[in-house]
C-alpha cells in the first residue's frame, strides 16, 4: 500500500505537461486531517509491541458449548501453566486467574490449577509460554510441549489449548513485546484476548 501511495506522488510530479492546481485537501472531498492519521497509522505499525492473537485451531462447533459442558455449575475449570516468562514464580498464576476470570463475559469463569478441585478433570485449560519446541498445533493435548523461561528478547509466546482429555477443542497463539511483569497492561491485554479467542461458539469465518 506504502508503494502504491509512492507511485501515484512520483506520477503526480512527472507530467509537468499538465499542472495540476493546486486545492486543499478539503476541496478534493478528503479531511484535511488525513495525511496526519497516515502517519500516525504508519507510526503505530512501525513500533508494534503487540499483543496479537491468531487461532489456529477451533472445534466445528466452537468450543463455547464444551466449556458449558466442564463447568455446568459454574466450575471451576482445571488449568495448567508451564513456563515462567518473567520469573516470578506463583505471581504468574495468580495474575494470569484474575485477569482470565474476568475477562468472559458470556459466562462465568473460574479457575484453579488442582485438578481434583475442577468440576470436571477431563477438561483442562493450558498456558504454555516460550516452548523451545511448540510442536503439532492438533498434537498439543495430547503430547504437550513444555514452557521456557524469560527470553533474552524480551518477546512473550503463548500458546493456549482448550483440551478434553488428549483431544484438542480450540488453540490460540499470541506474544506481546517489552511487557515489565505480570501487571503489565500489554500482558493483561494479551490475556483477555487469548480467553476471548478461545472460548467461542463457532469459527469467525463460518
Amino acid at each position: 500500500m506504502l508503494k502504491t501511495i509512492r507511485d501515484a506522488t512520483l506520477l503526480e510530479f512527472e507530467l509537468p505537461a499538465m499542472p495540476l492546481p493546486h486545492r486543499p485537501a478539503s476541496a478534493r472531498g478528503l479531511p484535511a486531517t488525513l495525511p496526519a492519521v497516515f502517519a500516525g497509522l504508519l507510526a503505530l505499525a512501525a513500533c508494534d509491541q503487540g499483543p496479537s492473537t491468531v487461532t489456529p485451531y477451533m472445534h466445528p462447533s466452537g468450543s463455547f458449548d464444551f466449556l458449558i459442558a466442564a463447568t455446568r455449575n459454574e466450575g471451576p475449570l482445571y488449568m495448567e501453566i508451564d513456563g515462567d516468562p518473567f520469573g516470578e514464580g506463583e505471581a504468574l498464576e495468580s495474575q494470569v486467574t484474575a485477569v482470565m476470570e474476568k475477562a468472559l463475559q458470556s459466562r462465568v469463569l473460574q479457575l484453579t490449577t488442582e485438578q481434583d478441585a475442577a468440576e470436571d478433570p477431563a477438561f483442562r485449560l493450558v498456558l504454555v509460554f516460550n516452548s523451545p519446541n511448540i510442536g503439532e498445533v492438533l498434537a498439543f493435548c495430547s503430547r504437550q510441549p513444555e514452557g521456557g523461561p524469560p527470553t533474552s528478547a524480551e518477546r512473550i509466546e503463548l500458546r493456549a489449548g482448550f483440551c478434553r482429555g488428549d483431544d484438542l477443542l480450540a488453540a490460540v497463539d499470541g506474544w506481546v513485546e517489552d511487557a515489565a511483569g505480570t501487571a503489565d497492561p500489554r500482558f493483561e491485554q494479551l490475556m483477555r484476548q487469548v480467553v476471548r479467542d478461545l472460548f467461542t461458539r463457532r469459527r469467525s469465518d463460518d
